[in-house]
């Protein structure tokens, strides 16, 4: 009787002691799948806490492919030149279908889709990890900022001379998006995907490059201090009666220590009352610069038509412009004397002058 006793409570305690292994061993197995399926989303997204510079550096598959990929196979497999992986670090180099299965040795479910990766366990309860919120934190981000020169002067008229570029990988190719900024210097990419992305400003003067950090649900603010002025580097000398008194003749003075090109010119007030007038030729350096149709007070003439389209006023240069022939706009048009006019006259690169012709 004894022993029957004794029998049976070895059986407890073994069924005890079994019970509390298989636990443990169900414990480690969810552990070991979670950590895993973390790497996994690592490999996908790359390891935010990866940092040089302040600067998070990796950004895996989606960070050089632009897109998610189409299995987990594409994380060690090469899918073309923007590739880079692989993005997952095999512990054993020959097993190349372990780490697509959980634990228990069930392969993960995964959904690009719906941005999960799924291990359906012991068959009684379901780990889920989400690789992002959404698509959108992934692929639409935003990179904005402003353009201003040494001195903090936003472009003003020059804005359409100044070009940014953003260069970025989308659907496995390489993308490029351009913008101009705006007059006041603001600019803006939209629909980024993470990443770290290289940005051009193209000036007339130099290009400058810049890298961003692209990071998920992020607004990323990259603004540029171009070395050169975008304003006052041409300076009113004098003025002077010409040949013709539909003529103005001006001198400007280049105070800098350097070469200015000028695309343009707008003549934006030549006071004569009661009439909006026009012209037909520039001219500087013995070299016509316009030479089109009339173009009225306000608008711009840009230079084309004659003998170049781009005026380099050198450093510390005193240049004579040479502007006529002065109508209305009636028709027949006719002459306008401008001696004595106070004008206003703003160049491609942002300087203004305001004299009276013949002064």
């Amino acid at each position: 009787m004894e022993l029957l006793i004794v029998l049976l409570i070895i059986g407890i305690l073994a069924g005890v002691t079994l019970s509390a292994i298989d636990r443990v061993r169900e414990r480690g197995f969810f552990d070991e799948t979670m950590a895993e399926m973390k790497l996994l989303v690592k490999a996908i997204t790359g390891d935010p806490d990866l940092i040089s510079d302040g600067k998070r550096i990796d950004f895996g598959y989606v960070g050089d492919m632009g897109k998610l990929p189409d299995s987990l196979g594409s994380l060690l497999r090469p899918e073309g030149p923007l590739w880079k992986g692989p993005y997952y670090k095999l512990p054993f180099t020959e097993d190349m279908e372990g780490y697509k299965k959980d634990a228990w040795g069930r392969y993960y479910q995964y959904l690009p889709e719906d941005l999960t990766i799924r291990s359906f366990g012991n068959g009684r309860f379901t780990l889920t990890l989400r690789i992002a919120d959404s698509l959108k934190d992934l692929f639409g981000n935003t990179i904005y900022g402003s353009i201003t020169d040494r001195e903090n002067t936003p472009p003003g008229d020059l804005a359409t001379r100044l070009l940014l570029k953003v260069t970025y990988p989308r659907n496995g190719e390489m993308m490029e998006d351009s913008t101009h900024p705006n007059p006041d210097g603001f600019y803006q990419f939209t629909n980024i995907p993470i990443g770290r992305h290289r940005i051009y400003l193209f000036t007339p003067y130099e290009t400058l490059t810049k890298y961003v950090a692209v990071t998920p649900k992020s607004r990323v603010l990259v603004d540029f201090r171009v070395p050169k002025l975008f304003r006052g580097n041409l300076i009113y000398l004098s003025s002077d009666t010409a040949a013709s008194s539909d003529t103005i003749l001006f001198w400007v003075h280049n105070w800098t220590k350097e070469t200015i090109p000028v695309f343009y010119l707008n003549l934006l007030d030549a006071n004569v009352p009661d009439t909006v007038v026009c012209y037909n030729r520039i001219s500087a350096r013995d070299s016509v610069c316009y030479a089109g149709g009339k173009i009225k007070e306000g608008e711009v003439a840009q230079f084309s038509g004659g003998d170049i389209d781009t005026l380099f006023v050198f450093p510390e240069e005193r240049l004579k412009f040479k502007i006529g022939s002065f109508t209305d706009t009636l028709t027949p048009p006719n002459q306008k004397n401008m001696y004595g006019r106070k004008v206003k006259i703003r160049f491609s690169e942002g300087s203004l002058i305001e004299f009276k012709v013949g002064d």
